[in-house]
């Protein structure tokens, strides 16, 4: 069993809550008991804090493509794909192209815009309304 799901375990019981089944332990439960309780979210603190590897990026891309959504969803902009949605838009190319080709949503893009000073906050609202 790793630690985190050791953790979880704990945490669950220390608020009354059945690790297995998450329903709510009954009240004469000897983990509704206040000492017992402090005890184990005492434990808990003491239990090193195991760090996350980080994600490439590649990762990240696949686990948004699981999850639905466009592959570069929540990544950092690199300066060429800023510049090139800042003179696509300039160019009169719609949102929703910039988006498909960018890879992210439209809200994406329009933050993006607004952010660089490319767009005014009412143009932007303006154009949320219009591509939600």
């Amino acid at each position: 069993m790793n630690q985190e799901k050791i953790v979880t375990i704990i945490e669950a019981l220390a608020n009354g809550i059945d690790p297995i089944t998450g329903e709510m332990l009954p009240d004469n439960s000897p983990y509704n008991q206040p000492e017992v309780i402090r005890a184990l979210f005492q434990v808990t603190k003491l239990i090193p804090k195991v760090k996350k590897s980080k994600r490439t990026t590649e990762q990240k891309q696949q686990e948004n493509l699981e999850k639905g959504l466009p592959k570069n969803f929540g990544l950092a902009w690199l300066e060429d794909d800023i510049n090139s949605v800042i003179n696509q838009y300039k160019s009169n190319i719609t949102i929703d192209d910039i988006a498909k080709e960018q890879a992210r949503k439209s809200s994406s893009i329009i933050g993006l815009l607004k952010k660089q000073g490319t767009i005014t906050e009412e143009k932007a609202f303006f154009l949320a309304q219009k591509y939600k």
